[in-house]
């Protein structure tokens, strides 16, 4: 599965995914964090990738894949603590995936972790972070 767009993030060197994880919330780019390593998380983190080539607003896009919840987490997390449009207490846990708009950074959406990562509903995070970007 060739990942274009996609930043995996390592699970055993913590220094090392801090680092890649500073370095993609630096960019200036709409950042779709995945969470998990499931079948269903592969196939949407590969529609994601695909998606990520274009923006119908011009938009650079790029994904951050975190395979499990607990790697990052105190980055991470409080992106949906603070989102003032998510109004309920969804735990962390519990959450695939959320796009995250330019700077200031801060998430809109989300993805529940029994939800679909598809075409749709990847593109809709995108196009909600692009136009709250601007």
């Amino acid at each position: 599965m060739a990942l274009l767009y996609t930043t995996e993030i390592p699970l055993d060197d913590l220094s090392k995914a801090e680092k890649l994880y500073q370095e993609l919330h630096d960019e200036n780019c709409i950042l779709m964090v995945v969470l998990g390593n499931t079948e269903a998380t592969v196939k949407g983190v590969q529609t994601a990738d695909d998606l990520a080539s274009t923006s119908p607003g011009g938009f650079k896009r790029k994904i951050m894949w975190v395979k499990n919840h607990v790697v990052l987490k105190d980055k991470l997390e409080h992106f949906l603590i603070t989102a003032k449009v998510i109004q309920d207490d969804t735990p962390y846990e519990e959450i695939k995936c959320f796009c995250l708009t330019l700077g200031p950074r801060k998430a809109n959406s989300r993805i529940h972790k029994n939800g679909v990562m598809d075409f749709v509903r990847l593109e809709h995070l995108y196009v909600e972070a692009e136009s709250q970007s601007l």
